[in-house]
């Protein structure tokens, strides 16, 4: 009867494509001392750590990549038509005024790893198409038509010093050239993770436009 057995030895390194832990060994048939197989390599069994999961920024920043806020509705008033040196009201359907938050998860040989990230509205910067730019805390108060401006206050509103005369029409009539205005939401973006992990990331943007013509009219001041 053959019997065989292993006997340890060193030889250097692992193979190529094997790691580290492990030991070269010969094979030897006890029964007429011949060689078996030969020199082998046996890797040792779970000998190494696992491998961590993915780090918490890992799919943080892969759902920060997916939010998508909406753009913002825009008003303004007086509307269809502005006036030279009378305040433009300005403002954003308030709907959108809060945080939009999602998730995502990443898988490795040592687990997985999930994350959110949560985008929340800070800002909203008006361009006039005059060359003027408004920046506003928040959305905006709307105005209220009943209500006398007398009793109501804005801390977004822009004030034209001339009429849009010569600007684009938006219907190719020279008599309704009007000023782009534009609205961009800015959100500031952070991202966490379990453990207290977390952390800033990139602000975005969503933006509209729309247009509005300034006349010019006569006012007498008493």
């Amino acid at each position: 009867m053959l019997f065989s057995t292993y006997f340890g030895f060193s030889a250097g390194g692992p193979p190529a494509g094997d790691g580290p832990n492990g030991a070269w060994y010969y094979d030897m048939c006890l029964g007429d001392l011949t060689v078996g197989s030969g020199v082998q390599w046996f890797a040792y069994a779970n000998s190494l750590p696992p491998a961590p999961p993915p780090s918490p920024a890992v799919p943080g920043a892969s759902a920060a990549s997916a939010l998508s806020p909406p753009s913002p509705t825009l008003y303004v008033n007086p509307s269809g038509t502005g006036y030279v040196n009378l305040p433009e009201w300005l403002w954003i359907d308030s709907s959108i005024w809060h945080p939009i938050t999602t998730s995502a998860t990443a898988c490795n040989a040592g687990g997985c790893t999930t994350s959110s990230a949560t985008a929340t509205p800070v800002s909203v910067t008006w361009n006039t198409g005059d060359g003027g730019s408004v920046t506003c805390p928040g959305p905006g108060n709307p105005y209220n038509q009943s209500l006398p401006t007398s009793q109501q206050s804005t801390d977004c509103s822009h004030t034209y010093t001339q009429s849009s005369i010569g600007q684009s029409s938006p219907d190719g009539n020279p008599n309704d050239a009007a000023f782009l205005v534009s609205a961009t939401v800015t959100w500031d973006v952070l991202w966490s993770g379990p453990d207290g992990a977390g952390g800033g990331l990139p602000p975005i943007t969503t933006e509209s436009s729309t247009t509005l013509r300034v006349a010019q009219i006569e006012s007498i001041n008493n």
